[in-house]
C-alpha cells in the first residue's frame, strides 16, 4: 500500500536532524505560515514503494506552486524522491531525499500559495498528487 505525505516546515535543520535519529517517532513542527525572506522547506514522507526485481524503489516527484493569484509560481522539473534504493523495510516511512526550500521576497505575493507534489512510483506505475498550502505574509 503505496502512500506519500507532503510536508512543509519553517526548521529545515531541525526536522532533518531528528529524522536521522534512531528513535520509534520523529517528531517535527510543520508550519502554513512563513514571513517574507524566511525559507520555508518541502519534504516528501512515503511508505510502501514498489520493488523493482533488485528490491529497489524508483519514485521520483514534480512540484508546482502557485501564487495567491492564482498563477504558477514555479514548475518544476521531476526529481528523485528514492531512485535505486532499497525499498525501505517494514512498510517503515522514508524520507525522500529531493526536497525543495521556497523563500518569498519582499515584491512578490502576500497570501495563500499552494504547494503541489506529482508523486510517481515508477515500479508500481502510480501517481499520488498532493497538496498544502502555507500563507506568506510581512
Amino acid at each position: 500500500t503505496f502512500g506519500a505525505q507532503l510536508v512543509l516546515t519553517d526548521k529545515e535543520a531541525l526536522m532533518l536532524e531528528r529524522w536521522n535519529t534512531p528513535s520509534e517517532t520523529v517528531y517535527f513542527s510543520s508550519t502554513d505560515t512563513i514571513k517574507i525572506n524566511e525559507p520555508i522547506t518541502a519534504f516528501i514522507i512515503f511508505s510502501g514503494c514498489g520493488a523493482d526485481e533488485n528490491g529497489n524503489c524508483n519514485l521520483i516527484g514534480k512540484y508546482k506552486i502557485y501564487q495567491p493569484d492564482g498563477s504558477v509560481y514555479a514548475d518544476l522539473p521531476f526529481q528523485e524522491i528514492w531512485v535505486n534504493k532499497p525499498v525501505p523495510p517494514n512498510r517503515n516511512l522514508a524520507l525522500g531525499v529531493g526536497y525543495i526550500k521556497i523563500v518569498i521576497e519582499p515584491h512578490e505575493q502576500l497570501g495563500e500559495y499552494v504547494v503541489e507534489m506529482e508523486v510517481v512510483d515508477n515500479n508500481l506505475k502510480k501517481k499520488l498528487l498532493l497538496e498544502t498550502n502555507f500563507t506568506a505574509t510581512k
